[in-house]
C-alpha cells in the first residue's frame, strides 16, 4: 500500500465544503476505492485520479451517504468506453439496486462488473502482496469494514555492494528472501551485508459506520493504521447510543487499545463546521491521530 486520498469525510447531511464518504488506497498501480458517497466521481476528477484505474470497489453498507456515487461513476466509466474489468463488493442488495437503476435507464455497461456479496467476516480478495478481509460492525443496518493486510516485503538489495561482489543477477531474488552468498571461492558473504532492511508493511483497516462493542478490539489484532468513524464529540455520547455512531474519545481510545501506530478520523456530523474539535478531543487520548480532510493524502509508504 502506497497512499490512502480522502475524497470525502463527511456523513448523512451535506456540509459546506464536505462531501460523503470515500477513499481511494493505491496498492502496486491499482486503485482500490472504499466507499462511493454522492458526487465521488467529481472527487476523483479534483484528485487526477483516472476513472479506468479502479479496479475494485468496496462498499460498507447501504446509507446512502457510503454509496449514492456508486450508479453515476459505473455510468461515466460505461460513457468513457472501459472495457477493462471492475471488481465490486459490498452488501448483496447493492447489486439489485444497480440492477433497476440500469434496467431503468437502458445503461448497458461495457465492461464486466463482477460482484461479490459481503455476508460474512472472511477474506474476500487475494491481490498481490494485499489480502483484503470483511469484519463486521455494529450500525443500524448490516455493515462491514475491510482490513487491508500487506504481506511482508522482501529485504532491499544493496547495489553498490553486489556489484563490488560480483553477485550473479539470479541470485538477486535469494537475496531479497534472506538467503547469504557463497562466491565460486566459497567465500560466505552474509546478506545483512549485502542488503537492507525491508520497508515496514502496514495493516489499515477502514471501519465505516461503527458504535464499538467491548470486544471489537480483538478484530482489528496487528492493524497498524486505523480509520474510524468520529461522528460526534463524546458530550454527544446519548446521540451517538442512539444513531449507532462513535464519538472522537471513543476511537482514539480503541486505537490506543490495538496499539495502532496511527489513528485517521473521519464522517464527522454537520453540526461541526470544523473537525479541530474532534481532532483535539482524541488527540488527548491518541496522540498520533490525524482529521481526515478533503484532499489530503496520507502516505504510507513514509509511516
Amino acid at each position: 500500500m502506497e497512499r490512502l486520498t480522502i475524497l470525502g469525510c463527511g456523513s448523512a447531511l451535506p456540509a459546506s465544503g464536505r462531501h460523503p464518504t470515500a477513499q481511494v488506497l493505491e496498492h502496486n498501480g491499482k486503485y482500490l476505492l472504499i466507499d462511493c458517497g454522492e458526487g465521488t466521481q467529481s472527487r476523483l476528477r479534483e484528485n487526477k485520479v483516472s476513472f479506468d484505474k479502479i479496479t475494485h470497489i468496496f462498499i460498507s453498507h447501504l446509507h446512502g451517504d457510503h454509496y449514492f456515487g456508486l450508479p453515476g461513476l459505473l455510468s461515466t466509466m460505461q460513457l468513457l468506453g472501459r472495457t477493462r474489468d471492475l471488481e465490486l463488493f459490498g452488501p448483496c442488495g447493492l447489486i439489485q439496486i444497480l440492477q433497476l437503476q440500469f434496467e431503468l435507464g437502458k445503461t448497458f455497461l461495457s465492461f464486466s462488473l463482477k460482484f461479490t456479496a459481503v455476508e460474512k467476516e472472511e477474506d474476500i480478495l487475494l491481490l498481490k502482496g494485499l489480502k483484503v478481509s470483511s469484519i463486521e460492525l455494529n450500525h443500524r443496518i448490516r455493515c462491514f469494514g475491510f482490513v487491508f493486510k500487506e504481506e511482508p516485503k522482501m529485504r532491499r538489495i544493496n547495489g553498490p555492494e553486489v556489484k563490488r561482489l560480483g553477485v550473479p543477477h539470479f541470485f538477486m531474488e535469494k537475496l531479497r528472501l534472506g538467503e547469504n552468498y557463497i562466491n565460486k571461492e566459497g567465500k560466505v558473504f552474509e546478506n545483512s551485508q549485502l542488503t537492507f532492511a525491508p520497508k515496514k508493511s502496514h495493516t489499515y483497516a477502514y471501519c465505516s459506520d461503527n458504535r464499538i462493542k467491548k470486544d471489537f478490539s480483538v478484530k482489528l489484532k496487528g492493524v497498524t493504521i486505523l480509520y474510524h468513524e468520529a461522528t460526534f464529540l463524546h458530550e454527544e455520547i446519548k446521540k451517538a447510543k442512539k444513531t449507532y455512531h462513535s464519538t472522537a474519545k471513543e476511537a482514539a481510545l480503541l486505537a490506543r487499545e490495538i496499539g495502532s501506530e496511527l489513528l485517521i478520523i473521519g464522517h464527522y456530523s454537520a453540526r461541526y463546521t470544523s473537525s479541530e474539535v474532534l481532532l483535539d478531543e482524541a488527540k488527548d487520548i491518541f496522540e498520533n491521530t490525524y482529521a481526515a480532510e478533503e484532499k489530503k493524502i496520507f502516505d504510507f509508504s513514509k509511516a
